[in-house]
């Protein structure tokens, strides 16, 4: 178990995938850990599944006064001092053709990436470092961003928009603050293999079928369905990652983790815009029965 006087982390969406993977890393290197989770049910299980040094933190990150009262929870907990680091990790994706998908499914992704990141980092700024009366060094912000935080992809425009909108709050963001010295770092991982992509294939989305996207959007997904979970990056590699940027003596802005680094991070942005856009359009409409 981790000393009381060890670094502590929050992490929210800790219940699977990458924010499950980064609350083990942090506790493996004696860390103390909260993690949220949004029912009783999966914070029962995560004290059983991480053991001694992991508290569960029951917020929503679209409510402010769960976070808030979370935030409470975590600044008792850490008496005067302050908080080594958060991770605003909890995230969802709906995927649909646009011209097809309802306005409260755009406002859930929008809300719960978006407008949650901010909420979450408003109510622990004062742990991080802007309450004078706390001790320490400044603590960390990590945002959860993507590959699509900087490259658009069909038929998930809503989360696309949430992860660009990510991107520029945390630039934005780390500027306001750093006065306080709080390093705001956008974490950006490529395709990641997590319990998500089985969520996303048992969701019904044969109502699209008959539409003039149905064939193509069914291949879309299919390619990100049938290939991250066997290749996409393993969550284990983005919680190190984490760990570097929350541990780095000088951190960097940005950490885009990927198995195809050459190609995502450095290519991929070099590409003209026009070349990416054709290729698209070739490649989806063929599935539609259109040239």
């Amino acid at each position: 178990m981790p000393s009381s006087d060890a670094p502590a982390l929050v992490v929210t969406g800790a219940t699977s995938g990458i924010g499950h993977a980064i609350a083990r890393e942090f506790l493996a290197r004696g860390w103390r850990v909260f993690g949220s989770a949004r029912r009783e049910e999966d914070a029962r299980r995560l004290v059983s599944e991480l053991g001694p040094g992991f508290t569960p933190l029951l917020l929503d990150v679209t409510d402010e006064a769960s976070v808030a009262e979370a935030a409470a929870i975590v600044g008792r907990a850490l008496g005067t001092r302050r908080l080594a680091g958060i991770v605003a990790n909890a995230g969802i994706g709906i995927p649909a053709p646009l011209e097809h998908q309802e306005v409260d499914d755009w406002r859930r992704q929008i809300e719960v990436n978006l407008v949650g990141t901010m909420i979450t980092a408003r109510a622990f700024l004062p742990l991080l470092g802007t309450d004078p009366a706390r001790e320490g060094a400044p603590g960390r912000l990590v945002t959860m961003s993507s590959l699509g935080g900087r490259f658009g992809q069909p038929f998930v425009t809503a989360y696309i928009a949430s992860k660009h909108g990510i991107e520029g709050f945390s630039e934005a963001l780390r500027r306001e603050v750093s006065p306080f010295r709080i390093p705001v770092i956008v974490m950006a991982p490529s395709a990641v293999a997590t319990p998500v992509w089985e969520k996303v294939a048992a969701q019904n989305l044969h109502r699209f079928d008959a539409t003039r996207y149905g064939g193509a959007f069914r291949w879309a997904l299919g390619t990100i369905v049938d290939s991250a979970p066997t290749h996409g990056l393993a969550p284990e590699a983005v919680a190190r990652a984490t760990f570097a940027a929350m541990t780095a003596r000088r951190p960097r802005s940005r950490y885009a983790p990927s198995r195809r680094p050459l190609l995502e991070n450095v290519l991929l942005p070099l590409l003209p815009k026009r070349l990416v856009d054709a290729v698209f359009r070739s490649r989806l409409s063929s599935h539609m029965g259109e040239r």
